[in-house]
C-alpha cells in the first residue's frame, strides 16, 4: 500500500466560537517537503487554522488527518513528536538559558520514567543550534536576547523536536528589518532543503512569496484562492483579499508586492 500523498489533510474543517463561525468550511492538503504559506488580513482565521492543524483546538466539524491517521486519535505527546509549533505569542519573561529552551524541544521524546535527557537528545540540540546558527548563544539567558535572536531560539527548539511538520505563526512579527532578513534567510534555507515540511501564517506577502511553494489566501475563515506565489500575488486577487490596491514587481522568479498609494 502506497503512503498517503498528503502529510496533513483537512476535510470540511469548521471551528466556531459560540454561534460565530471563525474558520471554514475549509479543505486543504500539505504535501511532504513543501512550504504552504497562509496569507490574509487580520481576522481571516490564520491563527485559528494553525491551532486546529496542531491539535490545540478541536474542530467543531470536519476531520484532520496526519499521515493518514486522524489527528483526534493521537495523544498530545504523539502530536508533538510529529508536529512542531512556534506560536505568535510567548511569555515576556523566560528565566532559562538558550540551550535549556532548545532542550525543552526534546520533551515529547522522553519516556515517563526517564530522569534525564539521553545522548541523542543532546545531539539533537547541538544539531538544531548548528542549523539555526546560534551555537554562540547557547549559554545566554533568553531574557537578554533581541526579538530576532529569541525567535531563532524557538525555531531551534522546534527543530530539536525532530518533527515532520514545522508550523510557524507570524515568524517575523515585530522584528526590525535586519532581523526579518536574518530570519527569512534561515527559513528559506530550511524550506529550500525540502528536509522540512512547513506551514506558516504571515501578513508579509513578500516573505510568503520568498518561502512559499504554495499560498493559501484566507478570507473570513474561508479559502479565497490557493496556488503558486505567481498565481496568488496578483493585483486582482490581493484587492479582493485585502480590499486595497497593489502593484506587483518581480525580483528574479518571485513576485514582490507593493501597496498602490496612488489616487
Amino acid at each position: 500500500m502506497s503512503p498517503p500523498r498528503a502529510l496533513l489533510q483537512a476535510s470540511g474543517l469548521v471551528w466556531r466560537s459560540g454561534e460565530r463561525t471563525i474558520l471554514g468550511p475549509l479543505d486543504l492538503e500539505v504535501i511532504p517537503g513543501e512550504c504552504l504559506a497562509v496569507v490574509g488580513p487580520n481576522g481571516a482565521g490564520k491563527t485559528t487554522l494553525l491551532r486546529c492543524l496542531t491539535g490545540l483546538l478541536r474542530p467543531t466539524r470536519g476531520e484532520i488527518a496526519f499521515a493518514g491517521r486522524s489527528l483526534a486519535g493521537l495523544s498530545r505527546r504523539e502530536i508533538a513528536r510529529r508536529i512542531a509549533y512556534v506560536p505568535q505569542i510567548r511569555p515576556d519573561h523566560v528565566p532559562l538559558a538558550v540551550e535549556q529552551i532548545v532542550l525543552l524541544g526534546r520533551y515529547p521524546h522522553l519516556s515517563p520514567l526517564q530522569i534525564a535527557p539521553r545522548a541523542q537528545d543532546f545531539a539533537a540540540v547541538e544539531e538544531a543550534l548548528r542549523v539555526v546558527g546560534i551555537e554562540d548563544l547557547r549559554g545566554r539567558p533568553v531574557d537578554e536576547l533581541s526579538g530576532g535572536e529569541r525567535q531563532a531560539v524557538y525555531i531551534a527548539a522546534a527543530l530539536a523536536q525532530e518533527a515532520e511538520l514545522l508550523v510557524l505563526d507570524e515568524p517575523t512579527l515585530h522584528l526590525d528589518a535586519r532581523h526579518q532578513h536574518d530570519l527569512a534567510t534561515l527559513l528559506r534555507r530550511l524550506t529550500a532543503s525540502q528536509d522540512h515540511t512547513v506551514v506558516l501564517a504571515t501578513h508579509d506577502l513578500n516573505l510568503a512569496s520568498l518561502l512559499g511553494d504554495r499560498l493559501l489566501a484566507l478570507s473570513r475563515g474561508r479559502e479565497l484562492a490557493t496556488g503558486t506565489p505567481a498565481e496568488i500575488l496578483r493585483p486582482e486577487v490581493l484587492e479582493r483579499l485585502f480590499r486595497a490596491r497593489f502593484e506587483i514587481v518581480r525580483s528574479g522568479e518571485r513576485p514582490v508586492t507593493v501597496l498602490d498609494l496612488g489616487a
